[in-house]
């Protein structure tokens, strides 16, 4: 993601190297068959630092969280900005406007990141943020946690979360080996005979009854 040079010299080029989209499941909305991409109100954080800055070069390196005000959408993306330019053109991106709290980075990024946001909104059928500009109501003063909930769905038709702890296995013992019976007769001890043993005995008496 680039921008073309403006008059300055000044140009923009957007790294992405992670996206992370989530969206928790709306039962009602699936059963009654209203899953639809709708833009909606969402809260942004970021997180920008100033890795260098060498001769007509600035890297930046970002972190953007948006989420909606329903708790049901995230979007996230971390990346690396280069700022190509003048010094007086680093100071001008890196500055907050008087009228508003909101630094002139974030908001080129986050028109930067706009359509990625809308083709994620597309492939997981979820919400989009409604404003293609930042607006200063929509930054967040804290980190937005970034969760993924995943539901199974047992028998019965009953949802159980799968981060739910699940019973710890019952731990089985071991049951100790029973001595091999013997029996005594005229003090002499004997064992008993194994099924292999036997058997010889029992095909010999069959032959002599054949015999007979």
């Amino acid at each position: 993601m680039s921008s073309q040079p403006s008059s300055s010299g000044l140009q923009i080029d957007v790294t992405l190297n992670s996206v992370f989209a989530s969206r928790k499941r709306n039962l009602e909305n699936e059963k009654a068959g209203q899953q639809s991409v709708l833009p909606s109100t969402f809260q942004v954080y970021t997180k920008i630092d100033e890795e260098s800055r060498k001769d007509n070069k600035m890297v930046i390196s970002f972190l953007l969280t948006l989420n909606d005000t329903k708790g049901l959408v995230t979007y996230e993306f971390r990346g690396i900005c280069n700022v190509t330019g003048t010094s007086a053109d680093f100071e001008s991106v890196m500055e907050t406007n008087k009228n508003s709290r909101v630094p002139k980075i974030l908001d080129i990024l986050y028109q930067k990141l706009y359509p990625a946001m809308f083709m994620l909104a597309g492939m997981t059928t979820s919400s989009y943020p409604q404003s293609i500009a930042l607006l200063t109501d929509m930054v967040a003063s804290e980190p937005i946690p970034v969760r993924q909930e995943m539901v199974a769905v047992a028998q019965g038709g009953q949802e159980k979360a799968e981060s739910s702890p699940s019973p710890a296995p019952k731990e089985v013992k071991p049951t100790p080996a029973k001595p091999a019976f013997t029996r005594v007769a005229d003090g002499k001890t004997f064992k008993p005979k194994s099924i292999t043993d036997r058997t010889p005995f029992v095909e010999q008496k069959k032959e002599s009854k054949t015999t007979t």
